[in-house]
């Protein structure tokens, strides 16, 4: 760490990200963060021993910081992570692991408080040590234009009330993360749709309640929209293919209750669409592949669904102007 801090003085981006259990070396962390003035990006995910006191210290010290990567640190806590964003104005993404669970806009509306440049945030949620505490009365919105990009992965906690502060604080989300957010519900996720029009990245995957068959508004700038292992159906693919028919990317992998009924209303509707995966979609049958490309000439990407099969004739058509898996 210390032939690091000597050698690269201006090291602009360092990842020093481990899996499992790594020696203490806070010493060498502390060097880092008073020789590297020019650090842009830091990862030190993995790393049990970063605690609040080193955290502030990187921050204060790397003033060009932009980018801090911190997950899997469980020594972190709230109010230290929150100490340390107001030495550090400039910070613009954020990444890290969640242990304990309290009332969650108000997490995110403080960080954003302290470090107002923030444009994204991802957090992964470790159930194993969950701790719940809630005390709505003691929430300050807070309107940010200013983030973009908004990850909650593995949120078990995430209620339509969150979503709706959420869509009123960040009218210019473009990125949305909600996967494997299992007690997610539809009425919330519609909330951020219809008030945020700028999203155009939105990621359902794993999140079981979610169907999307009550959007009655269009979302124009939707381009990617995962909904893989959801329950989405023929009902909500018809609705979605005419609510967001700009999309360029629709995931659909293990989508057991989506058939070729659906499929042609998003062939239909999305003119745009670039890229499909329909992967173990066990409804779906092999022979719809041929008829999709034909009936959409800008799909350029087909993961197919199981037992598919084409003559070698077609197999030659196809590699010639798109991917199929």
């Amino acid at each position: 760490m210390f032939l690091i801090a000597d050698c690269f003085p201006l090291l602009e981006e360092l990842d020093l990200s481990q899996r499992g259990r790594l020696t203490n070396i806070v010493g060498g962390v502390e060097a880092l963060s008073s020789a590297l003035f020019k650090l842009r990006r830091v990862n030190l995910s993995g790393h049990e021993y970063i605690n609040d006191e080193l955290l502030f210290h990187l921050f204060k010290n790397c003033k060009l910081l932009e980018d801090a990567i911190v997950f899997r640190c469980p020594q972190l806590t709230q109010a230290g992570m929150s100490s340390a964003l107001i030495e550090r104005p400039t910070l613009r993404s954020l990444s890290f692991t969640r242990y304990y669970e309290v009332y969650e806009h108000a997490v995110l509306f403080e960080f954003i408080r302290n470090c107002p440049s923030l444009n994204a945030i991802k957090v992964e949620y470790q159930c194993g040590r969950v701790q719940i505490v809630r005390n709505p009365n003691r929430v300050n919105f807070v309107l940010n234009p200013q983030l973009k990009s908004l990850s909650l992965v593995s949120n078990r906690w995430l209620t339509n009330e969150n979503m709706e502060a959420f869509a009123s604080s960040f009218p210019n989300l473009e990125l949305l993360d909600l996967s494997s957010s299992h007690n997610m519900y539809e009425e919330g996720v519609c909330q951020v749709l219809r008030r945020c029009c700028k999203i155009r990245h939105l990621n359902l995957s794993y999140c079981p309640r979610v169907k999307l068959r009550n959007m009655n508004f269009e979302v124009l700038e939707l381009e990617v929209l995962n909904l893989s292992h959801t329950r989405v159906d023929d009902k909500g693919l018809r609705v979605i293919s005419k609510s967001c028919c700009g999309l360029l990317q629709l995931l659909l992998e293990s989508c057991f209750e989506v058939t070729e009924k659906g499929l042609k209303h998003v062939v239909e509707n999305c003119k745009q669409l670039r890229e499909i995966n329909l992967k173990n979609c066990r409804g779906v049958q092999g022979d719809i592949v041929a008829s999709m490309v034909s009936s959409r000439p800008s799909l350029r990407k087909i993961i197919a669904p199981p037992c598919y099969s084409f003559t070698d004739k077609k197999w030659e058509y196809f590699s010639l102007c798109m991917i199929i898996a």
